[in-house]
């Protein structure tokens, strides 16, 4: 991987407020936006970053990331080359390369504080699940920047009715004591909750307004279920969350209540 890659890049197409989570959850110039969770947290930071092409947006890791190189992306991957990058309108994203792992890892705050003052939008994924659906949270996790002014985070219902295990869960024996479940229990609606909403669980360490969204609702049965959920973190959590989103990154297709 070179230090600095540039790719051309095309205007973003109209686009509905269905269609734009952009919108939805209020990111607009200036702000700086954590995202944490399990369930899309890349695939959502890169839909993001593409409905605002037209803004100077930066994305960079506070853990790590796989960076994207799709057209319109600006990659840096060296601490050197981020410092003497020139911010430019489409997305950029900036960390310094790991040649094991093939993954962009985080600029010193501090560096990136000085930097964002210089963009319209930034974009960090701040907490890791390695794809796993459920995750409990070690004491220095989620990693969310001191200057963010939301705290997005994400989840899927693919873990309902399924055991608590390590391969249902990162992390398994901070999520068991998070919720209370013994490994191998069944993980029901309400222990997702517990997941998103306790104290330690998913927005520990949020800054900034917080917004939840439920990804990978496709159909029928998942979309029921997503309902279910937020309705319930409604009556439990009534004043937590600026907006409950539910949908679809892959689809593009959004709903909230």
């Amino acid at each position: 991987m070179t230090a600095s890659t540039v790719i051309s890049q095309t205007a973003p197409s109209e686009k509905d407020d269905k269609n734009d989570i952009s919108a939805l959850l209020d990111i607009t110039t200036g702000s700086a936006v954590s995202v944490v969770g399990c369930g899309g947290k890349t695939s959502l930071i890169e839909l993001l970053a593409t409905q605002n092409i037209d803004k100077k947006v930066l994305v960079s890791p506070a853990t790590k990331i796989f960076p994207i190189t799709s057209p319109g992306v600006i990659l840096c991957d060296t601490l050197q080359n981020c410092i003497e990058h020139v911010p430019q309108i489409g997305v950029q994203y900036l960390g310094i390369y790991n040649t094991r792992n093939k993954k962009l890892e985080a600029l010193p705050e501090q560096v990136l504080a000085d930097m964002i003052q210089q963009y319209d939008i930034t974009l960090t994924e701040a907490d890791g699940s390695r794809c796993l659906p459920c995750k409990g949270w070690r004491d220095t996790e989620p990693v969310i920047r001191s200057f963010s002014t939301h705290t997005v985070g994400i989840v899927t219902m693919n873990a309902l009715g399924k055991p608590a295990t390590k391969k249902i869960v990162h992390h398994l024996p901070e999520f068991l004591t998070l919720t209370g479940l013994g490994e191998g229990d069944i993980i029901t609606e309400q222990i997702l909750i517990d997941m998103v909403c306790l104290p330690g669980g998913m927005f520990k360490n949020c800054v900034g307004q917080q917004y939840l969204v439920v990804n990978q609702v496709e159909d029928k049965m998942t979309t029921y279920n997503a309902e279910s959920f937020i309705e319930k973190i409604k009556l439990q959590n009534s004043e937590r969350f600026k907006k409950l989103i539910y949908g679809s990154v892959h689809k593009n297709d959004w709903h909230w209540i």
